[in-house]
């Protein structure tokens, strides 16, 4: 399965803080499907919020702590989640992450272009990416590991057993 081709709409040079996480300063950045993924071999690992319990303590941690373990048999490690730039920079600020890199899918396009756009109603989220990785090479996906459960209605427990940075890696190391 090929990759969605969309633009994300990115954030650079935002170092003006305005407190509470929120800094300005920079400008919009477009960046392509293509100049993330074409001719490159990339982990990408889909999560439903920024700031969220399992996100933030488990998945996006585990992720930046095996990055460099990753980096032997990728080119990039990328998170990305139906929340805008803004929002994923300053998750990223404030988890203190250095090596993952943030890709904000505000309009949730790619998230839905890979099937995985889902409504989560219970939580009040609105529409949010299902949690799942995927080893993406050059625009095609070429193992995907998605949680059980997927479903419009919020009928879930957050399953969190497959899209860690673990499963990737055993996978990778085969």
């Amino acid at each position: 399965m090929n990759i969605p081709e969309v633009t994300f709409k990115t954030r650079i040079g935002d170092d003006q803080n305005l407190g509470g996480g929120c800094s300005i300063g920079g400008k919009w950045k477009d960046i392509s499907t293509k100049e993330l993924f074409d001719n490159k071999k990339i982990v990408l690992f889909s999560l439903p919020g920024a700031y969220t319990p399992t996100c933030s303590s488990q998945q996006l941690p585990g992720y930046e702590e095996k990055y460099e373990d990753l980096k032997k048999f990728v080119d990039e490690v990328y998170c990305l989640s139906v929340n805008d730039a803004f929002v994923m920079n300053a998750w990223f600020r404030d988890q203190n992450i250095k090596k993952v890199k943030p890709i904000g899918d505000g309009e949730g396009k790619f998230t839905k272009g890979m099937g995985m756009l889902v409504d989560k109603p219970k939580q009040g989220f609105g529409m949010r990416s299902w949690r799942y990785s995927a080893l993406i090479d050059n625009c095609k996906v070429s193992k995907i590991f998605i949680e059980d459960g997927k479903n419009n209605q919020s009928q879930d427990n957050d399953p969190f057993k497959v899209s860690d940075v673990d499963t990737m890696l055993e996978y990778l190391k085969k």
